[in-house]
């Protein structure tokens, strides 16, 4: 009878560790395809209002690529519309120095995008 249920319990243990497995890759592929639907449907002109915390991440995606924005406060000033200007430059994007969608997407910060 031990046994048995020793049996049971590693049959029900193993059926869920491979439920959770497919959900776990079905929910990877899902918001990936979303993205890029979404992707295609943003205005790369575009100029979201960034809060502070925005800003931020902003400022500290330049700074990981070798672009001071200055102090990483969340605030978009002088110094930080520079950085955003070279790294636009740089990446061949209008240089502006607005963080539009086309710069967020190229500093990899996608869900900062309207």
């Amino acid at each position: 009878m031990k046994r048995l249920v020793t049996f049971i319990i590693a049959t029900l243990s193993v059926a869920a560790l491979t439920s959770l497995s497919a959900t776990g890759a079905n929910a990877q592929s899902s918001p990936q395809n979303q993205t890029e639907r979404e992707a295609a449907d943003v205005s790369m002109e575009a100029v979201p209002t960034l809060a502070a915390d925005g800003v931020r991440i902003v400022q500290l995606a330049l700074q990981k690529r070798g672009i001071s924005p200055g102090p990483i406060d969340g605030v978009f000033g002088p110094l930080t519309k520079e950085a955003v200007r070279s790294f636009q430059s740089r990446y061949g994007i209008k240089a502006s120095g607005e963080i539009n969608n086309q710069t967020l997407f190229a500093l990899g910060e996608v869900d900062l995008a309207i």
